[in-house]
């Protein structure tokens, strides 16, 4: 499969393969899941300081992503693609590489959400 790839995640998506790296940066704007406001949701002390605790939650809404296009794969985040399942032109960075400090620096492939019935 040859499709032209479009990374709307706001960082470089580096691609690692066998002794080949390819960068994919970043367009604008970024495809984003819509959050909920957040909830107060009580504080706890951590040592001198009290720190507020919240509750959070995101919608099943996005921005950012356009309609689809024959032969694009759109980069987005996990969160993204698993809000919209059934857009199959929808991937993720997937199988993380890290540095010798456990810092994310790639990716060995893309990925899509898995939809319920496991195809």
């Amino acid at each position: 499969m040859v499709a032209e790839v479009v990374n709307l995640t706001p960082h470089v998506v580096r691609l690692v393969g066998s002794g080949v790296v390819v960068d994919v940066p970043p367009t604008a704007p970024a495809a984003r899941l819509v959050l909920l406001p957040d909830r107060v949701d009580g504080a706890v002390r951590v040592g001198p300081l009290l720190v507020p605790l919240k509750r959070t939650a995101a919608s099943s809404q996005v921005s950012g992503v356009p309609d689809r296009r024959a032969g694009v794969l759109l980069i987005v985040a996990r969160a993204v693609a698993e809000a919209l399942p059934a857009r199959d032109d929808l991937v993720y960075p997937h199988d993380t590489v890290r540095d010798e400090h456990g810092v994310v620096v790639g990716c060995r492939s893309l990925a899509r959400p898995m939809i319920a019935d496991g195809d």
